[in-house]
């Protein structure tokens, strides 16, 4: 049975080199969860030692022991004449003996006592390393300068809501530190350099806005935690390898989450450069701490920082307990597995004889070289396997040439056809597969197709010219109810140029092309960037990304979130699954920007219309202001003619971790919840409850049944509007608030009693004496019409069957 500590290294280096294929893997997904699975990685390497001691044991009889072989001298002769056509002496005892291994690596292991000798000491230099490097960092924060004004207290306290980190964050500067550094689990610290006070204030928001994401994702107990694992396994490069990746991907997923908070993608990397400049190294402090800026790291996050196509998605709870889950399902059965000697059994060369098929000349040449070393035949072990080297050469050399031969010569081709600019790209793609089309200066189409799958010699494909367009055909050439193939095909066609597309599955991707873009796909997904013109495609299922354009149309996606970020015109999205959002899009075209799924089949745009959802009629008219309002019988919206987060689905919860740009979320069912935002706010839901807060803004709130909270700070004017049909209603607002307030809850007669209207502040609320049928059910209303310090800005609420209460900011 193999000794504990060989089985600990091997298993250690199973972990380490899993993980980090799977962090290779997941290139294309975001930094958090590859940061999370490399996390992951390490935290089961330092759990394996425990783990192995306490898991029971799982034997598994791999290890191969010295059989007793039986060989006589003619029936050794008879074998090795019919093989090979050689006759080979029968091995002595000697000779047996001295090929078999005369120690196993546990027994080198014990003759070698200086190797645990030589751990210890690794182990703990690396770990009082590590503790200089925290008596360090501890004093450093000493003998810093607290940056408490109150531009600074204001903005860390802003930025730490949008960060969503509950607990305080010390703000410090010293001129020992080059770059922003950030250590501390409990009691986070934030270290910025000396001449931070003289940063301007947007460049002082993305750094906190950056080091503040890392408290919150709790990066510093994650760097604790490798700092162990690099400790405890100091001579194995893996862990070092691991650790370094770890790093970088954490500073990835931070860069990720300011420019999803609505930093420009351009703006962010400028400031980057721009800490990175004075960056150095820093020793054991800088392992323990996680810097804004490592120079060793700065080209690929610039590079994936301006990155059109990488997804910027924070990883949720599930995802985490997934990881956990897996990670576990790996862990335990790996720590339990032990590989034991398979059990002795005597040889008869005479059986083997009988099983040996004759074999071709050139796999028994194979053969006499396998069996045979300097003349003896080594072990029954041996024997065997060369038979059956011989059984699967003689197989392989009637069946497996031609195919691999053909698979590398055919299955990758290249296909042109001359074409005029303004033309017309038709796919016809029957066999599908996922296709990606970009412009370029020629007047060319040009296909490079790799063909892949289990039925990819069954695919015919034909690219034809016509009148300056091109026809690109793949079909099958039999008839099957099922196929199995993986094509892809890489398209260049001029800049101005059209594209219809007919696929029975796969990606769509556009890039760089003006034109008029049509089609649908059976499933997969769907990008378009930095294109000009109409668009009106479809795909059955999967995400779809629009970004950095102008275009007119309409994007769907039978399930899967839309995302259209940057992009001017009249563009709808609608998913019957799924979110739609739009982020920084916006132009004379665009308007509330609401789509609704296919549940709901709505597409509001700008000018004055009238449309139908769920049975109730909506108008909308654009006011001479710019703003666009919403009237649907149960109160007044709005949509912000400004860049922000907008979030549609048919059905279903949403929620915003922070909206510093604004936000505006609907949703025909399901319960929204906005956090801190930096602009006007907007959210309707069919039904469901409503938070938000806290909105330096306007804020709407509109929902069918559900109570609804809203909390405002600052200085700024604030107007609300809030509906709700059946809730209570609380506002958390401002104390020094000038605002004129229309509230007004009603009660129906089959409630049983009455509703109120309560605040901070002194109010004299009225009620009608009569019941109101005109409504149906009849009611009375409890209403408040009067001011708030000077008046200003209108609050305006209407609920029935709840209370509406005021309170003072704390």
């Amino acid at each position: 049975m193999m000794s504990f500590l060989p089985a600990l290294l091997a298993k250690l280096t199973l972990i380490l080199a899993l993980g980090l294929i799977v962090s290779a893997t997941l290139r294309s997904s975001s930094p958090s969860l590859r940061h999370l699975v490399l996390l992951a990685t390490l935290a089961s390497g330092l759990a394996l030692p425990v783990v192995m001691l306490i898991s029971p044991k799982w034997n598994v009889p791999l290890l191969t022991s010295a059989s007793s072989v039986d060989w006589r001298d003619n029936n050794a002769t008879s074998l090795t004449t019919r093989v090979i056509g050689h006759s080979v002496p029968s091995a002595d005892p000697q000779s047996l003996s001295a090929a078999r291994p005369s120690s196993n690596a546990s027994d080198v292991l014990a003759e070698l006592p200086i190797f645990p000798l030589l751990w210890a000491i690794g182990f703990a230099g690396i770990l009082a390393w590590l503790a200089i490097g925290r008596v360090r960092l501890d004093r450093i924060a000493a003998t810093s300068w607290p940056l408490g004004d109150s531009d600074w207290s204001r903005i860390l306290e802003q930025e730490r809501k949008y960060a969503g980190v509950g607990k305080p964050v010390l703000l410090f500067s010293s001129s020992v530190v080059s770059t922003p550094l950030t250590w501390g689990w409990r009691s986070p610290v934030v270290l910025l350099p000396e001449d931070a006070v003289d940063w301007p204030e947007q460049h002082r928001r993305i750094v906190l806005r950056h080091e503040l994401a890392h408290v919150a994702r709790g990066d510093s107990l994650a760097q604790l935690l490798a700092g162990f694992a690099c400790a405890l396994y100091w001579f194995h490069p893996l862990v070092w390898v691991a650790e370094r990746r770890l790093r970088s991907e954490c500073e990835r997923a931070c860069d990720d989450t300011v420019v999803s908070l609505g930093t420009p993608a351009a703006e962010y990397a400028a400031h980057l450069l721009e800490v990175a400049r004075s960056a150095r190294a820093f020793g054991a402090p800088g392992f323990l701490s996680v810097a804004m800026a490592r120079p060793s790291q700065l080209e690929g996050r610039l590079l994936a920082v301006l990155s059109e196509s990488r997804q910027r998605i924070s990883l949720s709870r599930g995802a985490r307990r997934a990881t956990v889950a897996l990670s576990a399902l790996v862990l335990v059965p790996l720590a339990a597995f032990r590989a034991v000697p398979k059990p002795d059994r005597p040889v008869n060369a005479k059986s083997d004889q009988r099983a040996l098929p004759d074999v071709a000349p050139s796999a028994a040449s194979r053969l006499s070289a396998a069996v045979r070393t300097n003349g003896l035949v080594t072990n029954s072990a041996a024997a065997s396997a060369s038979i059956a080297a011989a059984r699967t050469s003689s197989h392989s050399d009637n069946f497996s040439g031609s195919y691999l031969q053909t698979r590398v010569a055919d299955s990758v081709f290249q296909l042109s056809a001359p074409v005029k600019s303004g033309g017309t790209l038709n796919l016809d793609l029957k066999t599908g597969g996922e296709v990606t089309i970009k412009g370029w200066d020629r007047s060319e189409v040009s296909v490079h197709a790799s063909l892949g799958g289990r039925n990819w010699r069954e695919t015919q494909v034909t690219l034809r010219g016509s009148d300056g367009d091109a026809t690109l055909v793949s079909n099958f050439t039999q008839t099957s109810t099922s196929h199995s193939t993986s094509h892809h095909f890489d398209i260049q066609v001029p800049r101005n140029f059209d594209v219809r597309i007919r696929s029975s599955g796969g990606s769509i991707s556009i890039a760089d092309v003006n034109g008029v873009f049509t089609g649908q796909t059976g499933g997969g997904e769907i990008t378009i960037r930095n294109s000009n013109g109409e668009v009106d495609i479809r795909t059955g299922g999967g995400e779809i990304h629009v970004s950095d354009s102008n275009l007119n149309g309409s994007v769907s996606t039978g399930g899967g979130p839309v995302r259209i970020i940057g992009v001017n015109g009249n563009l709808s999205g609608q998913s019957g699954s799924g979110p739609v959002i739009y982020t920084n899009s916006g132009g004379q075209n665009i308007g509330t920007g609401i789509s609704i799924g296919k549940n709901g089949g709505v597409s509001v745009r700008s000018g004055s219309t009238s449309i139908s959802s769920s049975g109730r009629s909506t108008s909308i008219s654009n006011d001479s202001l710019g703003i666009i309002h919403l009237n649907d019988g149960s109160g007044r919206g709005s949509g912000f003619a400004m860049s922000g987060i907008r979030m549609t689905t048919a059905g279903g919860p949403l929620s915003l971790a922070s909206a510093p740009n604004g936000a505006r979320v609907t949703t025909g069912g399901g319960p929204i919840r906005i956090g801190p935002s930096g602009g006007e706010v907007y959210a309707q839901t069919g039904g469901g409850r409503i938070d938000i807060g806290p909105a330096q803004g306007s804020v709407e709130a509109h929902t069918g049944a559900g109570d609804v909270t809203i909390e405002l700070e600052g200085a700024n004017t604030h107007s609300v509007d809030v509906t709700s049909g059946k809730g209570e209603v609380v506002l958390i607002l401002p104390r020094d608030i000038n605002a004129t307030l229309e509230l007004e809850s009603a009660y129906t007669n089959n409630l049983g009693h009455k509703t109120r209207i309560e605040s901070d502040w002194a109010l004299t609320p009225t009620e009608t004496s009569d019941w109101d049928a005109s409504e149906g059910t009849p009611r009375r209303y409890v209403r408040v019409r009067q001011n708030l310090g000077r008046g200003g800005a209108v609050i305006r609420v209407r609920t029935v069957n709840g209370n509406i209460v005021l309170k003072r900011e704390r």
